[in-house]
């Protein structure tokens, strides 16, 4: 037809925000969407309040400065972490990050969306401190041959479960990951979940004789792990949409959280 055009259907950010917040539950759920642009503030939505501050080099850094923050199609940021200034965003420490007591773990998920541009090992979030004082929980990351995967560790016994992809992720390109635990400390079952789809057989191999993890004084960090004062396994790349939940994610919510989140990235 002579002078028509086509107009893109808006995309309901809130609405789609609280879908996934809708999935991730009200058990010790932090969601982070990303939502600010500017300044320093990077704000939890949803279930409870923990915030996060952005920080490169040690020091406090506004995230248009250090991060390029870019407003994806759904109304959401990504953020630019560079590992060569030590791009990371601090919180702080919280019982809603910790699922053990030393003697029993509760289930948890973990997961985000990323685009790496250098290869790891590095670090996607973190409760996991191996510096001076060594107040190790867990650890979301992926390694050398881009395997994505969760570490568990308890501290006490010196002991760790971890848990691998055997699906590599691609530099340069947008992934959906998810790590989800059953909290089983004996006979555990992690799946880790790639673009929605499963992608392991839910085993981890044990190192020591691993019991449960230990509630640490550890803060969270996203983009790195240890203290914020020096951040180590710095991811490098851009990350949005990162979530901790204490429950574990099922197959079919993995994938919705993976449809709801391409509505947002716009991927």
């Amino acid at each position: 037809m002579k002078g028509s055009f086509s107009v893109a259907a808006e995309i309901a950010t809130f609405d789609i925000l609280q879908q996934m917040a809708a999935i991730l539950g009200g058990t010790k759920t932090t969601f982070w969407p990303f939502l600010e642009g500017l300044d320093q503030n990077v704000r939890s939505y949803y279930e409870g309040v923990r915030d996060l501050t952005s920080k490169s080099g040690g020091a406090t850094n506004i995230l248009e400065t250090a991060f390029e923050p870019y407003r994806h199609p759904g109304g959401v940021h990504s953020y630019l972490f560079d590992s060569a200034a030590s791009s990371h965003l601090g919180g702080s420490d919280d019982d809603a990050y910790s699922f053990g007591d030393g003697t029993i773990d509760s289930p948890f998920s973990v997961g985000a969306w990323i685009l790496p541009r250098l290869v790891g090992p590095r670090t996607i979030i973190a409760k996991y401190d191996p510096g001076v004082g060594v107040a190790r929980e867990w650890d979301f990351r992926f390694t050398a041959a881009s395997l994505f995967g969760l570490e568990l560790y308890d501290e006490s016994a010196d002991a760790t479960e971890i848990a691998g992809s055997t699906t590599a992720l691609t530099l340069n390109r947008w992934a959906s990951v998810i790590a989800a635990y059953d909290g089983g400390e004996t006979s555990p079952v992690i799946n880790l979940y790639f673009n929605g789809v499963l992608d392991n057989d839910g085993s981890s191999a044990e190192t020591g004789a691993y019991v449960a993890m230990e509630n640490t004084a550890t803060p969270p960090v996203i983009g790195a792990r240890g203290l914020s004062t020096l951040p180590v396994q710095l991811f490098n790349g851009r990350i949005a949409l990162p979530f901790i939940c204490g429950k574990q994610i099922s197959a079919a919510e993995a994938l919705s959280l993976y449809q709801l989140g391409r509505q947002l990235v716009g991927v």
